[in-house]
């Protein structure tokens, strides 16, 4: 599908919002801002923008280890730096809250929770993922711009609705639109069996300020004037159920401990996973469809 035009209506229509100063920092904010994104459209990649993808594939690793404590990611991009919080977590490791069982001092995840009220009924409404709490709002920094992620089966397709209190319209939108339409995905996955003939449907973004800061005011023109230039970007699907289970549970070995892909998923073919994941009485079949998996462990030449 063609992205371009897409991602150019949503620069379009922020750009003619209004100026604020929130602690002090100068932005364009259009209030109560809306989106809407076809089923694998989920990169802005203009010129100007300079879309990092190794950034990205690091993103989703770390949501994916579902560990507030794990602060590798200050490795792949400094700001995360001046978000550790006192104790030495990260509130905005967005994973811990939606795959970790422990942070959240539940029995399931709130995803595999997810999963299970769909499968049970296909018509809800309270497929839901929370994220921001009240504690999170105590905190002086790292508050998470995220409210919610809500998920829909209408018509044969799965829709799911984010909400966010906050998103800057150039570098969060940005990294944030890959991550979420990987949730989106590994949802739709799990329901394979329950529903065979379900669909990726929409992504709708809901921002309370879609705003974009001062120190991107000159490349927001570029985009609007027509001056940047855009690459359409395809990458991998995820394959089946199995290969989001792997994904949960051993594909960030295939990163910590540095293994080659191949080499590791023959060591592990038809094993039963031990993890957390494990009630979901499956085999993790590891194998070569999983390009998925592969496009996130290459490193890209950027």
């Amino acid at each position: 599908m063609d992205s371009k035009p897409i991602f150019d209506e949503i620069f379009q229509r922020v750009s003619k919002g209004n100026i604020i100063s929130p602690r002090g920092s100068k932005v364009i904010e259009v209030e109560n801002f809306m989106y809407e994104l076809p089923p694998y459209v989920k990169f802005q990649n203009y010129d100007v923008r300079k879309l990092k993808f190794n950034y990205i594939k690091q993103e989703l690793l770390w949501y994916l280890r579902h560990n507030v404590h794990d602060t590798s990611i200050v490795n792949f991009a400094s700001i995360w730096k001046d978000l550790i919080q006192p104790n030495g977590t990260i509130n905005s490791n967005y994973g811990a809250h939606l795959f970790d069982t422990v942070k959240t001092n539940r029995s399931s995840s709130q995803f595999l929770n997810v999963v299970d009220i769909l499968r049970k009924d296909a018509d809800s409404r309270r497929a839901s993922m929370v994220i921001l709490t009240d504690n999170h709002l105590l905190c002086d920094i790292d508050v998470p711009c995220t409210y919610s992620l809500n998920f829909r089966i209408r018509n044969n397709k799965l829709n799911m609705t984010v909400h966010m209190r906050s998103q800057d319209a150039i570098f969060g939108m940005g990294n944030d639109a890959p991550a979420f339409s990987m949730i989106h995905e590994m949802v739709l996955n799990m329901l394979e069996a329950d529903y065979p003939e379900l669909t990726l449907g929409n992504y709708t973004h809901f921002a309370d300020s879609f705003h974009v800061y001062e120190r991107h005011f000159e490349l927001l023109e570029k985009i609007v004037s027509g001056e940047a230039k855009f690459t359409e970007v395809e990458i991998p699907r995820i394959y089946n159920k199995h290969e989001v289970l792997f994904m949960l549970t051993d594909l960030h070995c295939c990163y910590e401990l540095g293994k080659q892909y191949n080499a590791y998923a023959n060591s592990r073919m038809g094993y039963k996973s031990i993890s957390l994941y494990s009630n979901i009485d499956d085999t993790i079949n590891i194998n070569n469809e999983y390009q998925f998996s592969k496009w996130l462990l290459t490193k890209d030449n950027e």
